[in-house]
């Protein structure tokens, strides 16, 4: 709810609530609660004769034993014992008496008995309601918790007005007001009594949106920012919407800093009752086009052979041209036998529906043993705020490398054209460092791979020309809030090949930074693995945090159908630490410090990684 909207609902229901606990309490003037005792006594204990209504775990949050006694105390425990009685309507109860008894063993110790009349109990006989012209009567009743036959309760009452307010919110009317115009106690014997509620509603003037106000100098085009917004120009204000507008824009990742929206009304409209009204926004932009890199020489070893470059570079541009386009690319090579180079493109909005299309080409050579090409395309729809569904093709091609040391187990060319689906649900607060929220992905792929050999060859090897592969991934991200500035955070990632046979082109490599910390990048290869990562962290700003972490990760590699040597392997791996991330000029920075199974202290991994890559 805004700032603007919270301060236009005047409820009156403490004020009446009290006027009316007051006039029933004056009804009594002739109640007799004794001669006080002097307050250097021991109040021990309180009980209560004549009550039904009140439990003794409730008398006890009344009169709190044992506890110093106090004359001025206790008038006071009295009056809120009338209260509680009030607000569950019984509006006759009296206080007939107080006895006071000393305990003869211990002359400081001192007990009361007090003697009550509760009366009986007057509820709710009918609710009127004028003022309304948008929702009916059965309508408001439907979103009230207070109905006829009930007592009346302040506090229920309140959250039913504030219901109210929400749906003429939703209706396009953040001025509405209700208050009460008048509580009418009709007797009409000692048994029967009811109480008359007279609600007025103001529905006030609906709000139409005209337009937006975004800062100045901005890079990012205003049909950019426009479309993603949940409440558009020429519709009627919606509060619901309104609360999303910063979240979304978060979202985005192009902003530095989304301000809360505001409503600043214009003027009355041509129509009747409807008012003109823009929403200011301050946005200040972040660093969305990014190129970083680090490349190193390695000598050569021995001295006849020749050296070689290593290393990594990328460039991520987030907000292509003010567009909401991503334009990436990203090549790294550890060593002189593995290179791989990536680039992806995200066009989103395509045909101005909620519909994104990301391509994505990859070449990898991997050691010296085959190169891999990737081509990949897919398509996302959103469904709601949170949820998105989609659909994906990925072309690869295995072509064996002959040079360096031969591997016991040859590499066959292959293709496979793999289909599939996949889901999202996000409901992270800020995706760059959430504190809240959950997020699911799934990935569902399916296709036939097929060997580029001879009949002869596949033969030999026993091996089978066409195999169907199938290949299901799931992500799951909980951040839960615990302290100030500290968050839990939990991911659980997995992801499985399934086939009659899994060569050792087809196998995953996982591991380092991203997986499992405490290991090498890519150290184990498996058909199947799953990992959890637990951080405990501490906000340090609205992206960096400091965090302490325990990984567990488990990983299948079968039998490899080309070599006999290479048979079935699976684990489990753990490793903890501590770690960091800043927010520098070439993106997020993530470093952290991680023990893996048979580490000392001082034989740790340091991992590094820039959070910034496409």
């Amino acid at each position: 709810m805004s700032a603007l909207c919270k301060a236009i609902k005047p409820i009156v229901v403490a004020s009446w609530m009290w006027s009316l606990c007051w006039s029933v309490m004056a009804m009594h003037p002739n109640e007799s609660t004794a001669q006080m005792p002097p307050t250097t006594m021991i109040l021990k204990s309180v009980r209560l004769y004549g009550a039904k209504e009140i439990t003794n775990a409730e008398l006890q949050t009344v009169f709190p034993t044992p506890a110093p006694f106090d004359s001025l105390t206790f008038k006071a425990q009295l009056d809120e014992l009338k209260k509680r009685y009030i607000r569950s309507g019984y509006y006759d109860m009296r206080i007939d008496s107080v006895r006071w008894r000393v305990e003869p063993e211990a002359y400081q110790h001192l007990h009361a008995e007090i003697f009550i009349s509760e009366g009986p109990i007057t509820k709710i006989s009918q609710i009127h309601f004028s003022g309304n012209r948008l929702l009916s009567e059965n309508e408001l009743r439907l979103l009230m918790q207070t109905h006829e036959g009930d007592a009346l309760n302040g506090q229920v009452l309140e959250k039913d007005f504030n219901a109210i307010l929400s749906r003429y919110e939703t209706l396009g009317r953040p001025f509405a007001k209700i208050s009460i115009a008048a509580i009418e106690r009709n007797i009409n014997s000692a048994s029967e009594s009811g109480l008359k509620l007279r609600i007025v509603i103001h529905e006030g003037a609906s709000v139409k949106i005209a337009g937006y106000k975004f800062s100045d100098s901005l890079n990012t085009q205003h049909e950019t920012i426009l479309r993603e917004l949940p409440l558009k120009v020429g519709e009627l204000y919606n509060e619901e919407k309104f609360a999303q507008i910063k979240p979304r824009l978060e979202r985005l990742g192009f902003f530095e800093h989304v301000s809360e929206p505001e409503l600043l009304i214009l003027q009355k409209s041509t129509q009747d009752d409807t008012l003109q009204a823009i929403i200011k926004l301050d946005l200040i932009e972040g660093n969305t086009n990014v190129f970083d890199g680090i490349l190193g020489y390695q000598p050569p070893v021995p001295p006849e052979e020749s050296g070689f470059l290593t290393g990594m570079m990328s460039i991520s541009l987030k907000n292509l041209f003010g567009s909401g386009r991503r334009l990436g690319m990203r090549w790294q090579r550890p060593n002189n036998f593995t290179q791989e180079l990536r680039v992806g493109y995200h066009e989103p909005w395509v045909l101005g529906l909620p519909l994104n299309a990301s391509f994505e080409a990859m070449q990898l050579q991997q050691d010296s043993s085959f190169s891999q090409l990737m081509l990949a395309g897919s398509i996302a729809y959103r469904l709601s705020e949170n949820l998105s569904v989609g659909a994906l093709a990925q072309l690869e091609r295995i072509n064996p490398i002959v040079q360096g040391i031969r591997r016991k187990d040859p590499i066959l060319p292959s293709g496979i054209l793999l289909t599939g689906v996949s889901l999202t649900y996000d409901t992270r607060d800020y995706p760059l460092n959430p504190t809240s929220g959950v997020l699911l992905r799934n990935e569902y792929r399916i296709g036939t791979k097929t060997l580029n050999a001879p009949d002869s060859i596949l033969e030999a090897l026993q091996v089978r020309r066409s195999v169907v592969q199938q290949r299901l991934s799931v992500e799951v991200e909980w951040y839960q809030p615990t302290f100030l500035r500290q968050v839990l955070a939990l991911r659980v990632a997995g992801i499985a090949l399934l086939a009659e046979e899994v060569q050792f082109s087809d196998l995953f490599r996982f591991g380092g930074a991203q997986t499992l910390r405490g290991y090498r990048e890519q150290e184990f290869l498996a058909s199947r693995y799953g990992f959890a990562n637990i951080e405990y962290r501490l906000q340090l700003s609205r992206k960096s945090f400091a965090f302490l972490f325990y990984d567990v990760g488990y990983f299948f590699k079968p039998q490899n159908p080309l070599n006999a040597l290479d048979g079935a392997r699976e684990g489990w791996r753990q490793g903890v630490g501590i770690g960091a991330r800043v927010d520098t000029p070439l993106g997020l920075l993530g470093i952290s410090y991680a023990l893996g199974e048979g580490d000392t202290l001082l034989r740790g991994k340091v991992h590094i990684n820039l959070i910034n890559l496409f």
